[in-house]
C-alpha cells in the first residue's frame, strides 16, 4: 500500500470524508484566494497513489489562484477502508462521481494516469458542464475493464491489444467542445513494436541508453486522444527526460513545477469562481 506522504498546504486547506455508499474516502479543498477568477480544479489521482501526488502542481496552482477538490480512491493507498483486490475500476468511477457532485459545476477536471480515465468518464457525464481537460499521461480502458475486481481478471481485460477504443471516452472527445491539455513525459508512450510487443499495447518497463524507463501508456493512446480533438482544442506539452513517472520528475527540481504550473494557468484562463453544495464542506474555512 501507499503510505501519504502530507505536506503542509501553502494556504487555507480543508480535509473532510465523503461516504460512498457503505464506506468513507477522504478529500481535500485547496482553496484559493477570495478575489481569484481562474477555474476550479478537479483533480483525480493515479493507480496505487492517493491524492498527495498531485501536491507539487496542485499547491503551486493554489497559490496563483486556482481552488481544487482532489481526494483518494478506494484501494490504491494505506487509507483505503477496501483493499485493492475488493475493489474495481467501476467503483473507482463512482467514487469520483461522488466527490465531483459535491462541485457539479468546477468547469475543469484534471486527471493522471488511471485518473486520466476515470477523468474522461466524469467529463462525459458532465459535458454540458466541463470545459477543460487537463490529462497528465492518461489511461484510457476497455469497457469491459469496469466489471472485474482489480486482480488477474482485470489485467486480462486491458491486455488485449488496442481493446482501449471501444472505450466512450473516444467518442466524447470526438463530440467534445472544449479545451484538452495532454502532457506527455517524453518516454511514455513509447512504441511497444519497437521493444518487440505488439502494438496496440504499452512498451512497460524497457531499457533505454542503460536507463530503466516506465512507459505505461501506449503509444496509440496518446495518438488516439490527439486524433479525436481539433489542433485548436490541444494543448501538447512533453516533458523532457521524463517516462509515467510525472509526479516524481516534478519533485526533483521545483522549476519543473513552475514551468508546468504556468502552463496549465494559461490554459485554464479566467473563469467565474465556483463553490460546493448546501449541505457539503464549506466554500472557506474562514
Amino acid at each position: 500500500m501507499i503510505e501519504a506522504v502530507r505536506t503542509p498546504a501553502p494556504a487555507s486547506t480543508r480535509v473532510f470524508t465523503q461516504s460512498v455508499g457503505e464506506y468513507a474516502l477522504e478529500g481535500r479543498l485547496l482553496f484559493a484566494e477570495q478575489n481569484s477568477a481562474r477555474n476550479s480544479i478537479f483533480a483525480v489521482h493515479g493507480a496505487r497513489s492517493d491524492y498527495t501526488k498531485l501536491d507539487p502542481l496542485l499547491f503551486w496552482l493554489q497559490l496563483a489562484g486556482v481552488r481544487s477538490l482532489s481526494f483518494n480512491l478506494s484501494g490504491h493507498n494505506a487509507a483505503s477502508p477496501v483493499p485493492l483486490s475488493e475493489t474495481s475500476l467501476a467503483a473507482n468511477l463512482e467514487e469520483a462521481r461522488a466527490f465531483y457532485d459535491l462541485d457539479p459545476s468546477c468547469q475543469a477536471i484534471l486527471g493522471q494516469s488511471m485518473g486520466g480515465a476515470l477523468a474522461l468518464k466524469v467529463a462525459e457525464a458532465n459535458e454540458s458542464t466541463v470545459d477543460k481537460l487537463v490529462l497528465i499521461c492518461p489511461a484510457i480502458y476497455p469497457e469491459a475493464a469496469y466489471g472485474p475486481c482489480f486482480g488477474a481478471e482485470f489485467t486480462q481485460s486491458i491486455s488485449t491489444p488496442n481493446g482501449f477504443m471501444d472505450s466512450s471516452s473516444i467518442s466524447f472527445l470526438r463530440r467534445f467542445r472544449g479545451k484538452v491539455m495532454l502532457i506527455a513525459g517524453e518516454y511514455d508512450g513509447l512504441r511497444a513494436r519497437d521493444f518487440g510487443k505488439p502494438d496496440g499495447r504499452s512498451a512497460g518497463h524497457v531499457m533505454m541508453n542503460g536507463k530503466s524507463i516506465n512507459s505505461a501508456i501506449p503509444y496509440e493512446v496518446f495518438n488516439a486522444i490527439e486524433s479525436a480533438v481539433s489542433p485548436d482544442q490541444l494543448t501538447k506539452i512533453v516533458l523532457p527526460d521524463c517516462d509515467h513517472g510525472v509526479s516524481a520528475w516534478l519533485r526533483r527540481d521545483p522549476e519543473r513545477v513552475t514551468r508546468l504550473g504556468r502552463a496549465i494557468l494559461e490554459f485554464l484562463g479566467p473563469s467565474s469562481r465556483t463553490g460546493l453544495r448546501d449541505g457539503h464542506p464549506p466554500a472557506d474555512p474562514s
